[in-house]
């Protein structure tokens, strides 16, 4: 019998990286979100649904977000130039906006993608066990409007795809690629960065 080939097109790719010496990176940023949320209690309502969200980070005034920033640097100039393969220069790669969400038990966030940007990224300062993992959902809207019952989910029949959150993982994705957080049902608050890259000419 012939062995069926399979082609696998235009795939959407989520790249993970544990960061090294994270714990104590992840202390220095605890404290300064921290120091955010009482000067700035209300935060944005963005796509926090009971969360607290950041106003956008100061970074250029924030020696530990500077050293947060450089411990990822090459890791996605890598990306964009090897993975990718898009054609830029290491000084051409900006990151638009920087933020933080701290979601409490029983808070979470909904559906969103992040226009006008490039690639998009979650980084994980503090996530205890089932404080929420997120959910990718695939792109390809009009392949999940009509198909047959699904007898086995797999990589090329899920519409989802839930990852769990890890203290010191970097999750860069497509800012096209939209995602939602579960709700945290641990005792402990859900702490994570997000950021959004692209590139200037």
């Amino acid at each position: 019998m012939t062995k069926i080939q399979v082609n696998k097109l235009f795939p959407v790719p989520v790249f993970e990286k544990k960061l090294d010496n994270y714990e104590q990176l992840n202390k220095e940023l605890e404290k300064y979100i921290y120091d955010l949320q009482k000067d700035d209690p209300k935060g944005q309502v963005k796509s926090n649904s009971g969360g607290w969200h950041s106003p956008f980070f100061n970074v250029k005034n924030s020696p530990v977000l500077k050293k947060f920033i450089s411990s990822f640097s090459d890791y996605l100039y890598k990306i964009i130039s090897n993975s990718m393969s898009w054609k830029c220069e290491p000084k051409n790669v900006i990151i638009l906006n920087m933020w933080s969400i701290i979601n409490k038990k029983h808070t979470f966030n909904i559906r969103h993608a992040h226009p006008n940007s490039l690639l998009s990224a979650a980084y994980y300062v503090k996530a205890k066990k089932n404080s929420g993992r997120i959910t990718f959902f695939d792109p390809k809207e009009v392949k999940t409007m009509y198909h047959p019952p699904i007898n086995q989910y797999n990589e090329i029949s899920s519409e989802a795809i839930k990852m769990e959150p890890e203290e010191g993982k970097l999750l860069i994705f497509p800012a096209y690629l939209q995602h939602s957080v579960e709700e945290n049902l641990s005792d402990d608050d859900r702490i994570v960065i997000s950021f959004n890259v692209d590139i200037i000419k």
